[in-house]
């Protein structure tokens, strides 16, 4: 089971990457077509600005997903670096449980957000922007995933530790 799980996580991971790897070279091509048409050509585009906006926006949220994966989002470890091991796995356990919640109604609304959206267009590229905030609830769902999985694995943790 434990092996099933590994592969699917690093199939998700695989699949982030690439998500941003796409993303960034969508803000780079459109960013140096906007340099190329409005200073060369002396024709500026109307869409590159506004591609590169939302790719931008889709590159910070999957990477706050990513981060949530790495478990590397700001944090400040002064008092819980003090605290003994099992008082640490309890702390961990609570911010979690915590964690959880927030990723919930951030899913929820961005939900909520993005079936509101889908109507409004996009002045350059006429785009429906729900595809805009559609990121909200994908990264919210990657982020969901990542922390029921490290908060079961802080249960099992103090599971064990505290076990007979």
């Amino acid at each position: 089971m434990r092996n099933v799980l590994s592969a699917i996580q690093r199939a998700i991971d695989g699949m982030v990457r690439w998500l941003v790897i796409v993303l960034m070279l969508v803000m780079m091509v459109a960013v140096s077509a906007q340099i190329l048409f409005r200073y060369v050509f002396n024709i500026p585009l109307g869409w590159s600005e506004e591609m590169a906006r939302f790719a931008f926006v889709w590159v910070s949220f999957i990477g706050a997903s990513a981060l949530m994966r790495a478990r590397e989002h700001i944090n400040v470890t002064v008092f819980l670096d003090r605290f003994p091991p099992r008082l640490q796995a309890v702390a961990v356990f609570i911010a979690n449980v915590g964690a959880v919640i927030c990723v919930y109604f951030f899913l929820v609304g961005g939900i909520a957000l993005t079936t509101n959206e889908w109507a409004q267009l996009a002045p350059a590229t006429e785009i429906p922007m729900g595809w805009v905030y559609l990121v909200i609830p994908v990264s919210s769902g990657l982020m969901g995933i990542w922390v029921v999985a490290q908060t079961i694995e802080a249960a099992l943790q103090l599971r064990g530790k505290g076990g007979p």
